[in-house]
């Protein structure tokens, strides 16, 4: 008598075909799965591809805003010896669109904007010759205004003149010098030297008790002052807005005459006008003299290009010389919204150096 093991018994040839569907339905799925991943990271190289061609073509129509801007404030410069609202430079360009031969949608717009409309921060310090980093006290007193109007303490006036000016001397009970900064939870050095940007006064010391309060009051500073480059600069009436007019300490009847002569779309065409309209007296009123200027030097492009899925903002300062040269000497591709500005994670506010 024979008896078979079950082991040595073979398989029968239906569980053979089975094992063998089951392989090829294996290796299927495995290619499938191996062919999809390929497929997406393909896809994905080719949007990042398209992206960054997209971005670098954005590049170049802000180039393209740039000297579109520089070539109006060259034949503005031209046309009168002065800067208002009503020259060609000042009109909004709307959204333009245009198709390129790839099919893509370009999208575009800006305006510029006269930065001299606003009291420049670096007016605070001489930046050239013996004088260089030496305090102005008009321009200095000329500050405390715009620091007050916005809600800010009047204090932090000495404050910033500390962040800019060359020595390490405390202005007032309210300045601080780099002592100050390297004592924070976060330290850091003062500037000692012109802000580059605005922004910049987040860092500087502050002491308000509300968070949200400050915050208001920085972002309502940061609308009528600006930190320009190389040199003093004054203040176009023509461009100026009520908040700067009020806070130069023009009396009512003098602001109401400027904005209404605005509205009229009439303009000064010189410092010499402008002074005789204010009945401005020399010796008196010299600092309010040499306060203002009908003509602009610096002016900011904003605004924006969209091309497929990228999006570059526009944000550069122009100088335009004696000559009506104009050159870009600051670009940076931000948005420029002043608000919110956060001022508790880098500043030495008290929440920061608790």
């Amino acid at each position: 008598m024979q008896f078979n093991h079950p082991l040595a018994t073979s398989s029968s040839p239906r569980q053979q075909r089975g094992i063998a569907i089951l392989s090829v339905l294996v290796i299927a799925v495995l290619v499938v799965t191996l062919a999809a991943v390929i497929f997406a990271r393909q896809s994905r190289a080719v949007r990042q591809t398209d992206n960054f061609q997209s971005l670098e073509r954005s590049w170049q129509y802000v180039l393209m805003m740039e000297q579109y801007a520089g070539l109006q404030l060259q034949l503005d410069a031209k046309d009168n010896k002065y800067d208002a609202l009503t020259d060609r430079w000042a009109q909004t360009l709307p959204e333009q669109t245009l198709t390129e031969e790839s099919g893509a949608v370009v999208r575009f717009s800006g305006k510029l904007e006269d930065m001299q409309g606003r009291f420049n921060l670096n007016n605070l310090v001489s930046q050239e010759g013996e004088q260089r980093g030496k305090l102005d006290g008009a321009a200095l007193g000329l500050l405390k205004p715009f620091v007050t109007d916005a809600g800010l303490p009047a204090g932090f006036t000495d404050a910033i003149a500390d962040w800019l000016d060359s020595n390490q001397q405390p202005e007032g009970i309210d300045g601080a010098e780099r002592d100050y900064y390297l004592s924070g939870a976060i330290p850091y050095l003062a500037a000692d030297m012109p802000l580059v940007d605005p922004s910049e006064l987040r860092l500087i010391r502050l002491e308000m008790p509300d968070p949200n309060d400050k915050n208001t009051a920085l972002n309502q500073l940061l609308t009528t002052v600006t930190a320009l480059p190389f040199k003093k600069t004054t203040i176009n009436p023509n461009t100026a807005s009520k908040e700067v007019l009020k806070a130069l300490r023009l009396a009512d009847n003098q602001i109401t005459q400027i904005l209404d002569k605005r509205k009229l779309k009439q303009v000064y065409k010189s410092k010499a006008e402008f002074q005789q309209d204010m009945a401005f007296v020399v010796g008196k009123d010299d600092v309010l003299i040499n306060s203002f200027d009908v003509t602009s030097q610096y002016f900011r492009l904003t605004g924006e290009v969209r091309i497929n899925h990228a999006r570059v903002f526009v944000n550069s300062l122009l100088l335009r010389d004696a000559k009506g040269a104009v050159r870009v000497i600051m670009r940076q591709f931000d948005r420029v919204n002043e608000q919110p500005i956060t001022t508790n994670d880098a500043s030495n506010t008290p929440a920061n150096t608790e």
